[in-house]
């Protein structure tokens, strides 16, 4: 069990994979803000739910040297519109929920400048071999810690989460997940003597890691980007 006093996988300590951000929230964290948003690492802004397309446009635009992939329009099921950029290790996409997901059919009809930020998605891109700029909820690193620890950490913020089985994790607004299949080390070989072990003997699941996580403005469901 993961001591929740000292030390705890708190922003700005080593994570699962070694990394060492600089401080805790320094300028190389992403926030996830609960009701709120998200906010980037400095020098880009705040980005908060129900900001429009066009306006999140407008505020990422004079950062091109801290975006140097850029700003993409991408694809989502089930959104109004998406858009998605890069940080070291991470693909951020942010997404309004579909035309018609909610309302009425007579009040559907609204253009895509009419639906605001409602999703943001955070998720490691395993292309990037940049060390990951942390991303803290509460001040815990949700993908630098092993799940569980991660889970118990944010259960002393408050949050009464599920534990992590399966690799998913459901609170509200928020979802963690593990990214990509579990990892399933082959059985060793029965020693000289002895029978395999049952597959039908529960097996403890191997510690893993968090590698995408959504912050929605509601309780609604997300939209699935995977």
């Amino acid at each position: 069990m993961a001591n929740l006093s000292e030390p705890t996988p708190s922003v700005g300590r080593k994570g699962a994979d070694g990394s060492a951000p600089a401080g805790n929230h320094g300028p190389v964290t992403i926030d996830l803000l609960p009701g709120r948003g998200i906010r980037p690492p400095a020098p880009l802004p705040e980005l908060a739910f129900g900001l429009g397309k066009a306006e999140l446009i407008r505020l990422l635009a004079p950062h091109g040297d801290a975006l140097p992939d850029g700003l993409s329009d991408t694809f989502v099921c089930g959104t109004a519109w998406a858009l998605s950029f890069t940080l070291p290790g991470l693909t951020v996409t942010l997404c309004a929920r579909a035309p018609g997901r909610f309302e009425e059919p007579e009040e559907a009809e609204e253009p895509e400048e009419a639906y605001g930020l409602e999703v943001v998605f955070v998720s490691r891109n395993p292309h990037d071999d940049r060390p990951p700029c942390p991303v803290g909820l509460h001040r815990v690193d949700v993908f630098g810690w092993p799940a569980h620890e991660v889970v118990e950490a944010l259960r002393a913020e408050g949050l009464a989460l599920p534990d992590p089985d399966g690799g998913t994790v459901r609170h509200g607004p928020l979802h963690l997940c593990r990214q990509g299949p579990a990892p399933r080390p082959p059985a060793p070989a029965p020693a000289p003597g002895r029978k395999a072990r049952s597959a039908s003997k529960a097996r403890h699941e191997p510690p893993f890691t968090f590698g995408s996580v959504s912050l929605s403005a509601t309780d609604h469901s997300e939209p699935d980007t995977r």
